[in-house]
């Protein structure tokens, strides 16, 4: 409980070692910690000027006596590694969570129009309605295995579920209208569940190439929620001071690596 009384010092540590950095904390009488936002500039600085304009958010359950949520929204570099963007501490995942995050995040990397940022997400509650509210302009993709979860609720067996696989991965209308019309043929309700989905959503070739990435996973979310696994039930200060001290080892390592590269090193055009 004690930790708590020192995010404020903590905040401006963070802020003062690594200019640039964002630290926001909301609180609720009396006063009580109700969110905390954290987008370290070193993390920011690097996903602007190297990584594809696609972010995986999604969020996680806090495992200390406290509880509460952590969400999170992830990058992709050109290895096709996370690259960690932001993270914040909330009560829980709900509309007004999802928005007041965005909110930040976009005032951290700026609006959709400049940059042209999509972004991959789980479905979670809440989530669509931030979207609708905060960039109702950006494009935005669902993760075909989340998507799979709820359809596999009515529509079950294994041949239904390698079409909607094979359709979801078809890299042009034809090859997806195939699948399609196999599924169809397989269980006409199961078509049409999927067709009253929003295709540029889930099938690949409706995907927009601005990106440069067709991923269809949210797995960045994911592989980052298992990263800091080991953070997630510590204190508050103590959790973040993992993440943090976590991403910059991590950030430090591939820079070792690369220095002892010897050869041509591929330089992406810029993704955008």
């Amino acid at each position: 409980m004690e930790q708590y009384s020192r995010l404020w010092e903590y905040c401006d540590e963070v802020k003062a070692t690594n200019v640039g950095s964002t630290m926001k904390i909301r609180v609720e009488p009396p006063p009580h910690l109700q969110r905390l936002y954290v987008c370290l500039d070193a993390c920011k600085k690097g996903f602007l000027a190297g990584c594809r304009p696609i972010i995986g958010v999604d969020g996680c359950h806090l495992k200390s006596p406290f509880s509460g949520q952590l969400l999170a929204a992830v990058g992709v570099d050109a290895n096709d590694n996370m690259y960690p963007i932001a993270y914040a501490t909330v009560e829980l995942e709900t509309k007004e969570t999802w928005s007041w995050f965005l909110e930040l995040l976009m005032d951290d990397l700026g609006p959709v129009e400049d940059h042209g940022w999509i972004f991959i997400l789980d479905q979670q509650k809440g989530l669509d309605k931030a979207f609708d509210i905060v960039v109702p302009q950006a494009q935005h993709r669902w993760c075909v295995r989340h998507m799979y979860g709820n359809f596999k609720e009515k529509y079950k067996g294994k041949g239904l579920k390698d079409l909607l696989w094979s359709a979801a991965r078809a890299p042009n209308s034809h090859d997806f209208e195939v699948e399609m019309n196999k599924l169809k043929k397989m269980d006409g309700d199961a078509y049409n569940w999927l067709m009253g989905k929003d295709l540029n959503k889930w099938a690949r070739h409706r995907f927009s190439t601005a990106p440069k990435c067709d991923m269809l996973l949210n797995n960045l979310c994911e592989t980052f929620n298992s990263y800091i696994l080991g953070a997630r039930d510590k204190p508050i200060l103590t959790m973040l001071e993992m993440i943090r001290c976590n991403l910059m080892k991590r950030l430090e390592m591939k820079r070792i690596a690369m220095a002892k590269h010897e050869g041509v090193i591929v330089v992406p055009l810029h993704f955008r």
